[in-house]
């Protein structure tokens, strides 16, 4: 593919309509548009006031977004405390299925209050920033005896030491080329 093929002209636009895969990434960037234009309005009008702890699980949108990263909603570790007054937490995204080509993905075994199961694995190459917008303070694919949880709020669970022990040791892997 040539570089300037990369990039489709609004010219290209009913042509392309054909292929059933570059339709789909039309809806799916409308509704990134959708999603964030949301998020903004929300933003302008609210202001996020509450605090986050360290080694917390919660429910995270990161929306849409490019080739392998991780897309829509999916649980994350928080990695440090986050006061009132911040409005990003740092996060690293837990996933059920991992590649066992890569070493980025720590087990941390099965993870209480988690609907699943199978074991959860941290995904330390995917450590993102996000807005506390972002997190869902009553989760939705979090249940209690298969029913919504619909009057909880906050974090769905929290890592045990040696759960957080192991995600921070597999971060400094990570940023010393050690994996």
């Amino acid at each position: 593919m040539y570089e300037n093929e990369r990039f489709l002209r609004i010219s290209d636009t009913d042509s392309c309509f054909s292929d059933h895969r570059l339709k789909k990434q039309y809806f799916a960037l409308f509704d990134w548009y959708k999603r964030n234009l949301e998020y903004e309005i929300f933003l302008a009008s609210n202001k996020l006031r509450y605090k986050i702890n360290q080694g917390e699980v919660y429910e995270i949108d990161f929306g849409r977004n490019v080739g392998s990263e991780l897309n829509e909603r999916h649980y994350a570790v928080v990695l440090h405390h986050s006061d009132v007054e911040a409005q990003n937490i740092v996060v690293v995204p837990l996933t059920t299925k991992i590649h066992y080509s890569y070493g980025e993905a720590i087990e941390l075994g099965y993870l209480p209050e988690i609907k699943t199961n199978e074991k959860s694995y941290a995904k330390i190459s995917q450590i993102r920033t996000v807005d506390k917008a972002r997190i869902y303070l009553r989760p939705i694919i979090h249940t209690v005896n298969n029913k919504p949880c619909k009057d909880t709020y906050g974090p769905v669970t929290k890592l045990t030491a040696k759960q957080f022990k192991l995600v921070i040791d597999g971060l400094n892997k990570l940023l010393n080329n050690q994996l």
